[in-house]
């Protein structure tokens, strides 16, 4: 008995351990399922964060992005305004701010900006249409001559000048924005993102040009929009060129003839004394009149009187060196600075412009005292005969005056009292041309 006895308590003790190990094993397959689905849980759990975070992070970018978009043109956008009110700003400055204002807003690998010229112009004469000439660009170095100028129409840049419309890089695949037209890049150097059109909107929409950016590295919400507010500020910028130059052209020209009006010319005429003293360098003065022109208006009216004014200014423009200074100084007396010119030198000038004009076919010459139209004219030079405008200009009207007394359709060069020279010759001479001032300023 007690050897079945602890038979009997082996097997039980066998039994229960199988039964603990089949629980066991029954128990531990279960965790190890629930232990998969809670990890299968956590790694979706895990997977959401950490989509989550991306997401954040990129509105974190974008707005930081923003950010530095908005403190970009807070500081651009007064600096441009501010430089382009200037009165002084000149065409040539308005690309490198239009670069600099699409610079600091977009950070783009590549710009270009291109003006529009007619084909006649520069000696293009005899072409049809209108092209586009590149004026400034950033970010390519050297470009070859035929990516320098587009015709409209021509590729993508010359499409956007044709349509004036401003055009992304996705807009360029809808073939509808383009009338079913595939259009190629107009060189293989340039990767642009944004392509407008310098527009001014007046009567009729007339362009000035084309501003490209390419490989924009900040590129703002409504790009297209931001990138339009450039382009128009462009377009209000050479506007605004023009309307300060033809303001300034009104101020300081002669309305009739285009020379500078007596104002301005002494303004001017003041500079050149100031510049010749102090490099110590000859500046003449040729003072003329039309001869007889009371005459010509009375015989032919006054519009070809006007008509022969502008012809004159026109002839004493095209015998003019670039340096020189040409003005109406009031009727049909004329006055021109000419600096670095002797007296010998100035007089050969002022002869050979009183030649071109006289030999010139002005309408109704033939009324005129010896069949042609002629000028007196008197020269006078700095420093010997006069160190400010005053003298100087004295000087040579009262030479043009002695030219009227000896006959007209000449010039005399102003003689300054020298060893030698008779006191009272030079005193008579003086008093013939006061005399001549009271007596010719009717009909010379």
């Amino acid at each position: 008995m007690p050897g079945l006895l602890d038979m009997q308590g082996i097997l039980t003790v066998a039994l229960a351990a199988a039964a603990g190990l089949v629980a066991g094993i029954l128990t531990g397959r279960g965790g190890r399922e629930r232990a998969m689905r809670e990890a299968a849980a956590l790694r979706e759990d895990l997977a959401r964060t950490d989509q989550q975070i991306r997401e954040q992070s990129r509105i974190a970018a974008k707005l930081r992005s923003e950010q530095q978009f908005l403190k970009n043109l807070s500081i651009s956008l007064p600096r441009l305004v501010r430089e382009l009110n200037r009165e002084t700003v000149e065409f040539q400055d308005i690309p490198r701010q239009i670069l600099d204002l699409a610079g600091s807003i977009f950070e783009p690998a590549q710009m270009l900006l291109f003006l529009v010229r007619s084909p006649g112009e520069e000696g293009q004469e005899g072409k049809e249409g209108k092209e586009l000439f590149l004026r400034d660009h950033r970010g390519l170095g050297e470009i070859p001559a035929t990516a320098t100028r587009v015709r409209f129409g021509e590729g993508k840049i010359g499409w956007v000048a044709e349509n004036k419309v401003e055009m992304a890089d996705d807009d360029w695949l809808n073939l509808s924005r383009t009338e079913g037209r595939t259009l190629e890049d107009n060189h293989p150097a340039f990767h642009l993102s944004l392509i407008g059109p310098i527009v001014h909107h007046g009567k009729e929409d007339h362009l000035l040009g084309v501003l490209c950016v390419g490989e924009p590295a900040a590129r703002p919400k409504d790009e297209k929009l931001v990138f339009q507010m450039i382009t128009n500020l462009g377009a209000i910028a050479y506007r605004n060129v023009q309307n300060v130059r033809a303001l300034q052209k009104q101020a300081h020209h002669d309305g009739l003839t285009g020379l500078f009006n007596k104002p301005r010319f002494m303004e001017q005429l003041g500079q050149m004394i100031f510049a010749s003293e102090r490099k110590a360098q000859p500046l003449a003065i040729f003072m003329f009149d039309i001869d007889h022109f009371k005459h010509y208006n009375d015989s032919n009216g006054h519009q070809a009187g006007d008509a022969v004014l502008r012809g004159v200014a026109e002839v004493l423009r095209r015998n003019l060196r670039p340096q020189d200074l040409a003005g109406r100084y009031g009727g049909e007396e004329f006055i021109v600075a000419m600096p670095l010119a002797d007296g010998e030198q100035a007089l050969r000038a002022a002869e050979r412009i009183r030649e071109a004009i006289a030999s010139c076919r002005f309408p109704h010459r033939e009324t005129q005292p010896g069949g042609m139209l002629t000028i007196s004219g008197g020269v006078s030079v700095f420093p010997q005969d006069g160190t400010n405008s005053t003298d100087l200009i004295g000087c040579a009207d009262r030479s043009l005056y002695k030219a009227k007394a000896a006959g007209k359709n000449r010039v005399f060069l102003h003689k300054t009292f020298e060893i030698g020279d008779d006191p009272d010759e030079m005193a008579k001479s003086d008093e013939v041309a006061r005399r001549l001032d009271s007596i010719l300023g009717q009909g010379r």
